[in-house]
């Protein structure tokens, strides 16, 4: 395979160059899935668009519905009619869309749900193994 090598030293430089270039390839193959991905969001019209980031901290139960155990941010965007927020859930950034509620503002995203009334949050999560749920205090809002 390499005419300029001869016998064991042939063989260890091509197995040193086989784990040379399967680092270059773990590396880059990392880089690619630990890139954050941006959305963007195409409304009609000329809607103004308001971003407000506000800061939680949930109780003891957060751990089990997938939510941070320390403060967190989470984005809330309006415009055209349309309400979002995102909140990072077991490691993941979701989406979270408005929906009609008879008291404060509930947003949904998979089986979760961001529940804002009354200044605190509640988070509830509908899991094959029952509805587990947080409480989450506003620590700052900006």
């Amino acid at each position: 395979m390499f005419p300029h090598c001869e016998g064991a030293d042939s063989r260890h430089s091509f197995f040193g160059l086989k784990r040379i270039l399967f680092a270059i390839a773990l590396a880059l193959s990392a880089n690619t899935f630990t890139r954050a991905a941006d959305l963007t969001i195409h409304l009609q019209g000329d809607a103004p668009v308001s971003r407000k980031n506000v800061t939680y901290q949930c109780d003891a139960a957060a751990q089990h519905v997938g939510l941070p155990t320390r403060p967190f941010t989470v984005e809330y965007i309006n415009g055209g009619g349309n309400s979002l927020v995102t909140v990072p859930v077991s490691g993941e950034t979701l989406v979270f869309a408005n929906v009609i509620s008879g008291s404060g503002a509930r947003y949904v995203s998979k089986q979760y749900t961001w529940w804002e009334a009354k200044g605190s949050v509640t988070f509830y999560s509908d899991a094959l193994s029952g509805k587990l749920q947080s409480e989450c205090k506003v620590l700052e809002s900006k």
